[in-house]
């Protein structure tokens, strides 16, 4: 593919799955949002704090989290295998993955489909950004949950309180398969639960805001995690909340979906800091 026109045109919540993998991307259309909770949200956190934030490109993000069949055909290894809580099943999410991992895994996409002539030289497989991650998650609403303030539905929309609450995860000790609850309003699976997944950016206590926010920091020495697992309570699922990891590190309960974006300045090896675009 060497005309970017045709990954520009597309309205919100269209998808597409041609790449080797034949994983399936939804359209997620440029805009502006509040990224944070506000203080009167139940269980927020300090590094919540809300801040304006506005995308000027728009992005294709994966539907579902990665799964193990697409990992495997991909990296040639199953690094859940063998481990407590370690299901195995193709569609099932990866999981045990690093942040390190999930980033070899974008890359080496990223190299085969230009290789194939999919992919123009200027577009990238990549992790999504915390900004692109929360406001894909929100998918327009304002509310704790893309669904509302309530966690009443929760169970509705994600596997949760597995280990740790009262959640529909109870009695199976692993994640569920991808696609298995409600999509939200842009079409978009699991992003309240299941496995963790991985962003971009590097951790910071305040929340980026501005144009594009991305933080690449060489001195931190974690990388966000968004979206709750199948063993948090419901209040680590909203759409705000925040965790951290190494990079280096993995558990089983941390996976990642992947973005389709525009190249832009700044990669999370190289020892930069961009915060924002303004």
């Amino acid at each position: 593919m060497t005309d970017e026109q045709p990954l520009r045109r597309a309205r919100v919540g269209a998808e597409r799955d041609d790449n080797r993998l034949t994983l399936r991307l939804v359209w997620c259309p440029p805009g502006s949002f509040r990224m944070g909770s506000l203080r009167s949200e139940p269980w927020r956190q300090e590094d919540e704090n809300r801040v304006g934030v506005t995308l000027t490109e728009g992005f294709w993000l994966g539907k579902y989290e990665v799964t193990q069949a697409e990992w495997r055909q991909l990296m040639r290894s199953s690094p859940w295998r063998g481990l407590e809580f370690g299901e195995s099943g193709p569609r099932l999410p990866a999981a045990n993955i690093s942040w390190d991992g999930a980033w070899e895994f974008v890359a080496r996409l990223t190299r085969g489909e230009r290789r194939a002539g999919r992919l123009p030289a200027n577009w990238e497989y990549t992790l999504p950004t915390e900004a692109q991650w929360e406001y894909a998650c929100r998918a327009g609403s304002t509310t704790a949950y893309c669904f509302g303030n309530s966690p009443d539905l929760l169970s509705d929309y994600a596997w949760w309180g597995g280990e740790e609450g009262d959640g529909n995860a109870r009695g199976v000790r692993h994640a569920r398969e991808v696609g298995q609850r409600r999509p939200n309003a842009w079409g978009l699976h699991d992003m309240h639960g299941n496995v963790c997944e991985w962003c971009r950016d590097t951790y910071g206590a305040k929340l980026p805001g501005g144009r594009d926010p991305l933080v690449e920091d060489a001195s931190a020495t974690h990388r966000v995690i968004r979206g709750g697992d199948w063993t948090w309570r419901s209040w680590g699922c909203r759409s705000a909340g925040r965790g951290l990891g190494k990079p280096a590190t993995s558990n089983i309960l941390r996976g990642f979906r992947v973005a389709l974006c525009a190249v832009r300045a700044g990669r999370g090896e190289s020892g930069t800091v961009t915060t924002s675009r303004r």
